[in-house]
């Protein structure tokens, strides 16, 4: 069913989600200060070929070189130093610098005519598009003139129906998707019917746990094992491409005995990410409930985007400051739309410092929206922010 792209958008920061009528079922979170993703283009140097690896190590103006390689060049292995535009195939992660291939359209290759290597290209002109292309949505929502505009420049004329979204408004909220990407940050997803998933990323996989909960099954405990399993496939399918969970992933199932009924899950899950834009190979079922798949790093995990380390031995995740900050003015844009005439913000020194620093152009955007100046405060005293209202 064709469905909608939503794209929000302020300075620094592109949040795009595809509804299928009013469900999620893509997301994507893009930073002009964050690490690459999958579909970014780059105006990448040549460093050196590597023999051991087949492929060669390639400049980006990252922390880490990417690498290239062999069967993704085009022609002749190039000679150390030249330059060349690439697109990032998979996104870097832990000691692991990203993969890019030199496969690039002529109209990507064009995009990036005249820049000097090492270079980026502004991510709304890569892994967005990808998005749009692949959603084919019958009609793009943007709440931001210049996006629109670029978006339908490189896009086929008539392809879709574009709309400027131009209420004080935050457009998320509008379309009621801010809780379900909120939602994407918590460990716990409950179904309908009673059962849930605990999603938990550790440094070396992601463990997935498949819960019965209050689900009303019939026929035994066998039979009510594989219903729920099989009931909670499509919305693992669904969580593992929003969350853009990456790498080794370990499913604990409900147990099942008969290899038969084992089958029948492990098969289900691979039908359920057939359709995923990352490719994914799922093995097969343990008596015990055991599933093991991998994903290809494509996006950033969405919980390394807005959130970072802590506690313990950093094992847990709490949002960062940048987070916090884009999230109180969109919090400040929907009081007036609530009818706040004066609207102000208290704020943790680093959301403040974020706020008056580099997020100190989307401050400005949205103070221009609101048509007041929005005046920020440190306070040491507050968590993350708090509404000033008047």
């Amino acid at each position: 069913m064709p469905g909608k792209l939503i794209v929000s958008a302020l300075p620094g920061e592109v949040r795009a989600a595809v509804l299928t009528g009013d469900r999620l079922t893509d997301l994507l979170v893009l930073r002009d200060d964050g690490p690459p993703q999958a579909g970014d283009l780059f105006l990448a140097r040549l460093l050196r070929f590597e023999k051991g690896l087949d492929g060669a190590f390639v400049e980006l103006g990252l922390e880490r070189p990417g690498l290239l390689p062999r069967q993704e060049m085009t022609g002749p292995l190039p000679a150390e130093g030249t330059t060349l535009p690439v697109k990032v195939l998979r996104a870097p992660g832990g000691d692991k610098g990203a993969r890019v291939s030199a496969k690039l359209s002529p109209e990507e290759a064009e995009r990036l005519t005249g820049r000097k290597a090492p270079a980026r290209l502004p991510a709304e002109n890569g892994p967005l598009l990808t998005l749009l292309r692949a959603a084919a949505p019958e009609t793009v929502v943007t709440d931001d003139v210049a996006l629109m505009n670029r978006l339908k420049a490189q896009t086929a004329v008539g392809n879709y129906d574009f709309t400027l979204h131009s209420d004080p408004a935050p457009l998320f909220e509008v379309w009621e998707i801010e809780t379900q990407v909120e939602a994407l940050l918590q460990p716990l997803v409950e179904t309908p019917g009673g059962a849930s998933l605990l999603i938990e990323p550790v440094q070396t996989l992601t463990a997935i746990d498949v819960n019965a909960g209050r689900h009303d099954g019939r026929g035994g405990a066998a039979v009510q094992a594989r219903e729920v399993n099989l009931s909670l496939v499509p919305e693992i399918a669904r969580q593992l491409r929003l969350r853009a969970i990456s790498g080794l992933i370990a499913i604990d199932f409900l147990a099942l005995r008969k290899p038969e009924d084992r089958k029948a899950v492990a098969g289900a899950l691979r039908k359920a990410v057939a359709g995923d834009p990352e490719p994914c190979q799922v093995f097969g079922l343990s008596p015990s409930g055991l599933l093991e798949m991998t994903r290809r790093r494509g996006r950033l995990p969405l919980h390394e985007v807005l959130c970072r380390p802590c506690g313990l031995g950093g094992r847990g995740w709490e949002k960062t400051p940048v987070t916090l900050a884009y999230e109180a003015l969109r919090r400040a844009a929907a009081a007036r739309s609530s009818g706040a005439t004066k609207i102000g913000l208290r704020a943790a020194p680093p959301v403040a410092a974020a706020l008056q620093g580099a997020q100190a152009a989307a401050l400005e955007a949205v103070a221009e929206r609101l048509g007041a100046p929005l005046a920020v405060v440190a306070d040491p005293l507050v968590e993350s922010y708090d509404l000033v209202l008047g």
